[in-house]
């Protein structure tokens, strides 16, 4: 007799799964789209519109450009209260350190922040 209430439960509750529940519909947001990873190399951050000190920055553009040993055909300046900013492209680690070094000894320049991206060959 122990059984038969058992058995009882076991089909009252395999009779209940053939009856689809109701399913409460919780609006979805809209989705992000998946991030998708950059194929092209590493661009240089792009240099400000505007500088806040022009002469020191024509200063240091035209020592760039008559500068024996350095290859400084990629690089941009922007200067900001004694603070020098280079942009562009170095050909390798050593010459965006030397360009850095060469632009920190320039009259005027307090400091340099050195944001030259490294492209072989470039």
């Amino acid at each position: 007799m122990r059984k038969l209430p058992f058995a009882i439960l076991v089909i009252l509750a395999l009779a209940a799964c053939d009856k689809p529940q109701p399913v409460a519909q919780v609006p979805k947001a809209p989705a992000a789209p998946a991030p998708v990873a950059a194929a092209k190399p590493a661009e240089p951050p792009a240099a400000p519109l505007t500088t806040a000190s022009e002469p020191l920055a024509a200063k240091i553009k035209s020592a760039l450009r008559n500068a024996q040993n350095l290859d400084a055909q990629g690089v941009d300046v922007t200067v900001a209260d004694g603070v020098a900013t280079l942009y562009g492209t170095a050909s390798a680690p050593e010459e965006s350190r030397k360009i850095a070094a060469f632009v920190a000894k320039v009259d005027g320049v307090r400091s340099v922040v050195n944001n030259l991206v490294v492209i072989r060959g470039s």
